[in-house]
């Protein structure tokens, strides 16, 4: 690593976070909006001035492809996404994206032959974001989608997936295409932002991921009756809040109370209807996220809490609507990978260790069809999806040197 190097990712950093709907106050770049189009107009501008040939399937994933020798040979990929939660960081994504870029830059200008085809790509709306869908890039690439699925997915507006990837002229003649088969892929790297502090405290550059959670999100809907607050008394009502905010709770006596080496329950999302400070809310519906690296864990612990809900529902006499959205696998980073990562990092003398991650990212879905493995960078104070995460762009560059050897010895692997 030197200075060009960080100064390098500092830049294309930067590039990509000029394009942001929350100048204030964070970065906000939500999936085919007009800063998400910018900042993948100027990723696909960076790729070629680099000497990678650029391709897009029809749902939007980006390929930068570095051309090996051997085109008959599946090739080896790296990337991340761009997209962010709402008034989030700059770096959760998109370092994985210039870490990539990075780590082809290097290997072209070093004239170093592979014989694989190496590829940094750019996944399409892997947040929870603007059409209520997480991963829809690497769920596509998964086959986890059928067509008709597109138009399902409805920014608040209404207005689909479907019928914004056409506005933006994609061929969705396409889609069958765009699903990855085993063996059509070699092998995915990612490098990541560690979103905790795990890195930090103990003081180590770089983590090689062992394992990565997976994420169960439920919608669940309860239905009570609106009624006048100060009129109802407390034992008439059939308040649909007050059932919500004891699910929240029993999801979080569930989570802390199970035995799983890593297990999460979030509520972070809820609406109310009528919403309104003097009336009891007659609906409540709300966002329910369960992660863990074991998926019997997590099926086990859907099973108590969809048990405690009916009882909810039959004592406070609401009636509850679940909805499934997902319910995802934890992926197992392939062992022969975190080897290759870790000579890596020995040979260059850099220290690490291994780690699992609590949060899913797009090698989620691609461990699907191809084997996988991650690197985490330290994130300060372990912050992320916020305006005051940060990374230091020369862990990231340290992080892109050990990319880029893991690339060679992969592309000329046979």
């Amino acid at each position: 690593m030197n200075k060009a190097q960080y100064r390098k990712i500092e830049e294309w950093l930067n590039g990509i976070n000029q394009y942001n709907a929350t100048p204030q106050c964070g970065i906000t770049r939500d999936v085919f909006t007009k800063e998400d189009l910018g900042a993948r107009t100027y990723i696909k501008q960076q790729m070629k001035e680099i000497g990678l040939e650029v391709k897009e399937d029809c749902v939007g994933n980006i390929f930068g492809i570095l051309q090996g020798t051997e085109q008959t040979l599946s090739p080896v990929w790296t990337g991340s996404h761009i997209d962010t939660v709402r008034h989030g960081g700059m770096f959760d994504g998109t370092a994985g994206v210039v870490a990539g870029l990075e780590a082809l830059r290097i290997i072209k200008e070093s004239g170093i032959q592979v014989k694989r085809n190496l590829s940094v790509n750019v996944y399409t709306c892997e947040e929870m974001g603007r059409f209520g869908a997480c991963c829809i890039g690497s769920r596509a690439l998964a086959g986890k989608y059928q067509l008709e699925d597109l138009k399902n997915f409805k920014e608040e507006s209404g207005v689909s997936l479907y019928d914004t990837l056409i506005d933006l002229n994609y061929n969705l003649s396409e889609f069958p295409d765009v699903q990855k088969k085993s063996g059509d892929v070699y092998a995915s790297l990612e490098l990541h932002i560690e979103q905790n502090d795990i890195l930090e405290k103990h003081h180590l550059p770089i983590g090689i991921v062992t394992g990565i959670c997976a994420p169960t999100n439920l919608f669940v809907e309860v239905t009570g009756v609106q009624s006048h607050a100060g009129a109802t008394s407390m034992v008439q009502r059939k308040d649909a809040y007050m059932a919500a905010a004891e699910i929240a709770l029993l999801l979080e006596k569930e989570t802390m109370q199970s035995t799983s080496d890593y297990i999460t329950g979030t509520v972070g999302k809820i609406s109310l209807v009528p919403n309104a400070v003097n009336v009891i809310p007659g609906k409540a519906i709300f966002s329910i996220d369960i992660r863990s690296i074991s998926m019997r864990d997590k099926e086990e612990l859907l099973d108590r809490l969809k048990n405690g809900i009916r009882e909810i529902e039959k004592e406070r006499k609401v009636a509850i609507n679940i909805t499934m959205q997902n319910h995802d696998k934890p992926v197992v980073c392939n062992e022969h990978l975190r080897e290759i990562l870790k000579k890596c990092c020995i040979e260059q003398g850099i220290p690490y260790m291994d780690i699992v991650s609590g949060a899913y990212h797009d090698s989620l879905l691609l461990g699907e069809f191809t084997k996988v493995a991650m690197l985490f960078v330290p994130c300060k104070d372990g912050i992320s999806h916020s305006e005051k995460e940060w990374a230091d762009c020369k862990d990231i560059a340290r992080g892109a040197d050990i990319l880029a050897q893991a690339l060679i010895e992969l592309g000329n692997e046979i």
